[in-house]
């Protein structure tokens, strides 16, 4: 008689780890296409609110709107205490439930947006006195609050890889922008910006309730926040806000520095750049709990899932350099007449996307391998060297000197990445992976508080 073991050689199906392999793969295809597809709702819909807004704003006001909402993008990771990141985290390597972690991260982006908002306003007259008081207020509301809490429930949805809820949130938050503008742009001709930022705090009502129905299957209400979890959120924080700080400092000092109209056609471009992003966003968006479980084993097996990812972007970012070459002259006819002056900035700027590719999956591995204090170091530094070429340039160069100040800072904080990736993998020790709690148990409050 034959064994059971002898009796399934050579007839049996896949092996476990075939198995788990494909059913991988699978879960990898099904996010990237819900990821892709809320990319593409978000790009369609905010690029038709973009063209609308710019017919009902000046490039003034649409300067100020920009350059007040950049601000509070910017200070958003520092108000939230890393929130996002901190979601991936306290899921994907600390075993909690999602709706602990994502009570945990709202409360500190509650808290967080009210302490950093009162700063900002104080500090107001000196960073942007062209906007007034209430007006900063309301988008503070908007953008650091509301979507504050909205980019939490998305991490957390990124952190479970359920990216259907992305899709959901980003469909109503574009399509109700697209068509908040729309009205705004039929029913009157003199709309100032109040109408456009209470639309958009009402609708960041909306998409919050929106993203988590879909993430958690209920409203979150946020947690008291714990001096642990501000602990283990700072170096995210920091690190997270000198990016922001990288990505919109340009469009903030062109303001400052009364460069205002300039200002408008500038964030007109800079969002066009960012809306031919949308593509490696999704992508990366999809592989982040994967690039932080990769670094959960090793640096080494972070780096090269960084690289395979990198390498089909860095074709995407080339092709995307061509075509803004292409077709920057054409933006007239997209944009209208008044912005026409953006065409001119487009070809300069047709390179930051490319080197945006370069930087995210990078710079994710680092942080999934533990070893995000060194992309803090280097952010931070990249982040002031932004700041310091930009005050330096842009007085005397206008749009000019802001798209050489994010060139050259983009451009050290690639080599800066993968110059300090490449070396700790080749010098960090593989780590064990730590043991995680059994699927679906919830941490006690003991255990949580004590963990490192």
């Amino acid at each position: 008689m034959t064994s059971g073991v002898e009796a399934r050689t050579g007839n049996e199906g896949p092996t476990a780890e075939q198995a788990v392999e494909s059913v991988d793969e699978t879960g990898l295809m099904e996010n990237l296409s819900w990821s892709m597809a809320a990319e593409a709702v978000r790009l369609v819909s905010s690029f038709a609110a973009f063209l609308l807004l710019d017919r009902v704003y000046r490039p003034v006001d649409f300067g100020r709107l920009m350059a007040t909402t950049a601000l509070f993008a910017t200070l958003f990771p520092l108000a939230s205490v890393g929130g996002g990141w901190m979601v991936l985290q306290r899921v994907t390597k600390d075993c909690w439930s999602t709706r602990n972690a994502l009570a945990m991260t709202s409360g500190l982006t509650v808290v967080g947006s009210l302490v950093i908002g009162s700063i900002a306003l104080v500090l107001r007259p000196l960073i942007l006195p062209q906007m007034p008081p209430h007006l900063f207020i309301g988008v503070a509301v908007s953008e650091m609050l509301l979507m504050g809490l909205v980019e939490v429930t998305l991490f957390a949805a990124q952190a479970t890889e359920r990216l259907m809820a992305k899709a959901v949130a980003w469909s109503v938050y574009g399509l109700g922008r697209a068509a908040a503008a729309g009205v705004l742009l039929v029913v009157t001709d003199d709309t100032g910006l109040g109408s456009w930022i209470a639309i958009t705090i009402g609708l960041g009502v909306v998409v919050l309730t929106a993203a988590q129905l879909a993430t958690v299957g209920g409203l979150v209400a946020p947690a008291l926040p714990r001096w642990v979890d501000v602990r283990d959120g700072l170096p995210y924080s920091v690190g997270f806000g000198a990016e922001r700080l990288l990505a919109t400092t340009d469009n903030i000092l062109l303001v400052r520095f009364d460069y205002v109209a300039e200002a408008g056609l500038y964030a007109a471009a800079r969002r066009l750049m960012t809306v031919s992003l949308a593509p490696c966003m999704a992508a990366l968006h999809a592989v982040s709990a994967r690039l932080w479980r990769a670094g959960s084993r090793s640096i080494v097996d972070a780096r090269r899932l960084a690289f395979r990812y990198t390498a089909y972007g860095a074709a995407y970012g080339l092709a995307t350099i061509v075509a803004w070459l292409l077709l920057g002259d054409t933006i007239t006819a997209v944009l209208g007449e008044t912005y026409a002056e953006s065409a001119d900035i487009i070809p300069w700027l047709s390179v930051l996307p490319a080197l945006t590719v370069l930087e995210i999956f990078a710079a994710t591995a680092l942080t999934g391998a533990g070893l995000h204090n060194r992309r803090v170091v280097l952010t931070v530094f990249v982040g002031a060297l932004n700041v310091v070429l930009n005050v330096l340039w842009i007085p005397d160069a206008g749009w000019r000197g802001a798209v050489f100040a994010s060139l050259c800072s983009s451009a050290v904080y690639v080599v800066l990445l993968w110059t300090v990736l490449a070396h700790a993998a080749g010098s960090w020790p593989t780590r064990r992976p730590d043991v995680a709690a059994p699927a679906g148990v919830e941490r006690t409050r003991l255990e949580r508080t004590e963990m490192p």
